[in-house]
This record gives structure tokens, C-alpha cells and sequence, in this order.
């Protein structure tokens, strides 16, 4: 069995701001863990903006609290943000997500993440692994 606890972690300097300083992740999995997948708790300030691209990566949110929006850059369709929605996005989602008030959310990626990345100039993380296919649409 493998336990981690948010105290822990955040003392243990796994806490990294990210998003042009919009965001603090807490990455509770990652790449050395083995399990395949990351998983952060995540919490974005009221009034980010942020455009994302995950070229390498798909990555699944969840919502826990908070309101906010995701826009799909391409098609310009606009889901709202709000406890219970998850949404997923992945190579070929350039999109940008809009923090109205304060959310607070679960994120997973996969392949999974080192840990230390930061976003580069199209809001993408570097690759750590192969791509799985992603959800058939």
C-alpha cells in the first residue's frame, strides 16, 4: 500500500507553482512512483488565464470547487467549470482555461510527469513517456 499525505508532501518542497505563477500543484503521483499516471491536487487563483496545450500528454480534472471555464481554441466551444465536471484534454486541445473564482481541482496526466516541469511558450509540458491513444469520440 502506498500513503502520502498533502502535510507531507508540501514539506518535502512537492508543492510547485506553475501557470505564470497563476497556479500551485501538489503532485501527489509521479513518473517515480511506477503507476503510470500523475496526480495533483491543484488550485488556480480568481481571474487566471491561462493558455495550455498538452502535446505530450492527456490530462483529466475534476473539479472540486470553484467556477471557471475551459475554451477549446480550435472549435471555440466553452464548457463551464463547476464542482462535479471533469473534463479531458490532450494533443490536439490547444485551449485555454479561465479560473472565475478560486477552484480547486484534481488533475491526472498521463504518461505520467517527473515532477518539476514547467509550462514552455505553447503551455505544453516536455515528453516523459509514450502517448497512449486517448478516449475513442
Amino acid at each position: 500500500m502506498l500513503v502520502k499525505t498533502y502535510k507531507d508532501l508540501k514539506a518535502a518542497g512537492r508543492e510547485k507553482v506553475v501557470a505564470q505563477g497563476t497556479a500551485t500543484t501538489l503532485r501527489f503521483l509521479t513518473i517515480e512512483d511506477g503507476l503510470g499516471f500523475t496526480m495533483s491536487d491543484v488550485h488556480l487563483k480568481a481571474g487566471a488565464e491561462n493558455i495550455l496545450w498538452y502535446k505530450n500528454h492527456w490530462e483529466a480534472n475534476y473539479v472540486l470547487e470553484g467556477q471557471g471555464e475551459v475554451r477549446d481554441l480550435t472549435t471555440g466551444q466553452v464548457t463551464r467549470l463547476e464542482p462535479g465536471v471533469m473534463y479531458v484534454v490532450g494533443p490536439k486541445d490547444r485551449h485555454s482555461m479561465k479560473a472565475v473564482t478560486d477552484i480547486h481541482l484534481i488533475s491526472i496526466f498521463n504518461p505520467p510527469l517527473k515532477g518539476d516541469e514547467t509550462h514552455d511558450a505553447d503551455g505544453a509540458y516536455p515528453p516523459t513517456g509514450p502517448l497512449p491513444p486517448g478516449p475513442k469520440t
